[in-house]
């Protein structure tokens, strides 16, 4: 759970069909940009921006951005969940993704396997930002030009030196607190070759701490599990800090750390063999791991210990098992066990878990039940790759998602859920799908983050994204809030596109600022969001979505519109005819984004 000004020249759509007119014309939330210059690779990323960690304060804000082409928008190279389902679509659209220079495979390839001659350049490159906003809204509205935060230059520097003009290292944040001061995450070892010969590193990945207020930076050692004793033996080991808590007065960093090979040849065939073995990786067994960092110097290297013993299931000996934390309250931890479900080579398959404290400084592990799909539930690990646990509130309410890897209405969908953690709950261990088939069998649904008052944010299929995804090609997806209480209360108007929250009315006429909105990963208590999409100059560019310039966005809610009920009169923008002042009447619905997204790669 989440805890220099640019001026922006555009016209908002107007929209002229004809409606009712609405009491409130004011937008329910107010949108910020966050803008980005185009250094140190960002420009070379320019399509692949999203948010992976936010403060509680909505202070701060990081996010990772992917140079290579990729169908994994969140890929984490220790969370096999966000890479281990392969492609689904048509196979021109998969060779796009994986095949040539600057595709998926070319880029894992020469991260992962020591260079020779050649200089392997950043291409998973992190930002972290605190906002200064410059401007302010007016009347309400969401009119041009809007505030922004201070522009984002540059990559974040963590274990590469700022000095270097080539920055060699892969890096990506996972938590902010504001309130204790730092954010974590993990980098790699810069590639180097100081007597001239070939390039080489000294570890695959390293946890970090980062503090916020001097850049102060401490490393997250694993623990080395040859018989030497030195980490060097082990090829560096894993690590990766993925939360930070306070606990009885002290700062701990959550994370994984890896405890073995998986097996040899599994490691081996992912750093080094053959590109199609990516899912053999990380070629580690991790394991969910806690370091202390209260008292931690600038420099710094800590060592951590063990925080779970076992799975969910392990009885394979070459797929990877792990645990792996997402989010954490006063009382528990989610996120991710292994179960090895399939077969050795690929049956490391994540569990939705929710871990509980021990009272001895160490969690037991507990797999989510009650996670079904909406057939025969004989048939779940068979239909099923993964399922998982992204985040927690105080009351319990745990949302994740379950994805197909059998083809349900010609798409491998993912399904969000919430499940009631609340053993006080009259709807104890009760697991719903506020969006599964909606609005047809097959459709996708992804649940991010949920605050205190039952608001979740995450994205689903955009409106008109009906095309068959299984053979065919990938669906564009739209952020969504959605009020849990409405749902379990039966009302009909439980959930909405940020697109509807953010339009407002001018003259009695609807306009929709110019933004497109595709993952919203968090929300505060105040219900603040934030999200990536994209902007474009103008209502045609909009319309035909071409030219888009992808921002990270923050949206804050308007305090003189209190009732989501009465919203301004917008339509839902892909399926209403309208017309653009001095232009031709059009159908938003003729976008197709991912084709224009399809288009953007073959341009490169």
């Amino acid at each position: 759970m989440m805890k220099r000004s640019l001026a922006m020249a555009f016209a908002p759509l107007v929209l002229s069909a004809s409606f009712a007119q609405a009491a409130q014309t004011e937008s329910y939330y107010l949108i910020e940009e966050i803008p980005l210059e185009t250094s140190n690779g960002l420009v070379e990323a320019n399509g692949d921006l999203v948010v992976t960690a936010a403060s509680n304060d909505g202070e701060y804000v990081a996010g990772s951005a992917q140079t290579f082409r990729s169908a994994f928008r969140f890929y984490d190279f220790s969370d096999r969940t966000t890479f281990d389902y392969g492609c689904q679509y048509a196979s021109e659209v998969c060779d796009l993704f994986f095949y040539g220079d600057n595709s998926f495979y070319d880029t894992y390839r020469k991260r992962l396997r020591e260079q020779r001659t050649v200089l392997y350049q950043s291409n998973v490159l992190s930002f972290l930002a605190n906002r200064n906003i410059s401007g302010m809204h007016t009347d309400g509205k969401n009119l041009p030009p809007l505030p922004t935060w201070d522009t984002i230059n540059e990559k974040l520097y963590v274990f590469d030196d700022i000095a270097n003009s080539d920055y060699t290292t892969d890096t990506r944040v996972n938590d902010i607190n504001s309130e204790l001061g730092w954010a974590v995450g993990y980098d790699s070892a810069p590639f180097s070759n100081p007597d001239g010969g070939n390039y080489t590193r000294d570890f695959i990945q390293r946890g970090f701490a980062l503090r916020l207020s001097d850049q102060a930076k401490v490393t997250l050692l694993p623990t080395a599990f040859n018989s030497s004793g030195e980490l060097e033996d082990d090829k560096g080991g894993l690590s990766s800090g993925l939360q930070i808590i306070e606990k009885d007065g002290r700062t701990l960093v959550i994370g994984i750390g890896s405890v073995s090979y998986s097996n040899s040849d599994s490691f081996g065939e992912c750093q080094t063999g053959n590109r199609e073995n990516y899912y053999r990786c990380s070629g580690f067994d991790t394991q969910a791991w806690v370091w202390d960092i209260t008292d931690a110097i600038d420099g710094e290297q800590v060592v951590g210990q063990q925080l779970v013993e076992g799975y969910v299931r392990s009885r394979y000996g070459n797929a990877p098992d792990f645990n792996l934390v997402k989010d954490a309250n006063n009382e528990i931890l989610v996120g991710i066990s292994s179960d090895d479900v399939y077969d050795s080579t690929n049956g490391s398959r994540g569990r939705a878990t929710y871990y509980t404290d021990n009272g001895d400084g160490t969690y037991s592990l507990n797999k989510i039940p009650n996670i079904r799909i909406d057939g025969d539930n004989d048939k779940f690990e068979d239909s099923v790759s993964h399922t998982w646990a992204n985040s927690v509130n105080d009351a319990n309410l745990i949302v994740g998602n379950l994805r197909y890897v059998e083809v349900k209405s010609r798409n491998r969908p993912v399904e969000g859920f919430v499940y009631d953690g609340d053993e006080n709950s009259e709807t104890y261990q009760e697991v719903n799908w506020p969006l599964r088939n909606k609005p047809f069998s097959g459709a996708n649904s992804e649940f991010s983050d949920i605050n205190n008052s039952g608001l979740i944010v995450g994205w689903r299929d955009g409106d008109s994204e009906e095309q068959p995804a299984y053979n065919g090609t990938t669906r564009r997806q739209t952020g969504i809030l959605l009020d849990y209480n409405r749902y379990l209360e039966g009302n009909k108007t439980y959930t909405w596109t940020l697109n509807q929250l953010t339009c407002y009315e001018q003259d009695g006429t609807p306009q929709i600022p110019l933004y497109r909105f595709e993952f919203a990963t968090h929300i505060n208590d105040e219900g603040e969001i934030f999200a990536n999409g994209y902007h474009y100059e103008s209502a045609e560019e909009f319309i035909n979505g071409v030219n888009p310039r992808a921002v990270l966005l923050k949206l804050v809610r308007n305090p003189a519109v209190t009732d989501i009920d009465d919203l301004a009169t917008c339509p839902q923008i892909e399926e209403v005819k309208y017309e653009r002042k001095g232009a031709s009447s059009l159908w938003l619905g003729l976008l197709l984004l991912p084709v224009v997204f399809v288009r953007r790669f073959i341009k490169r």
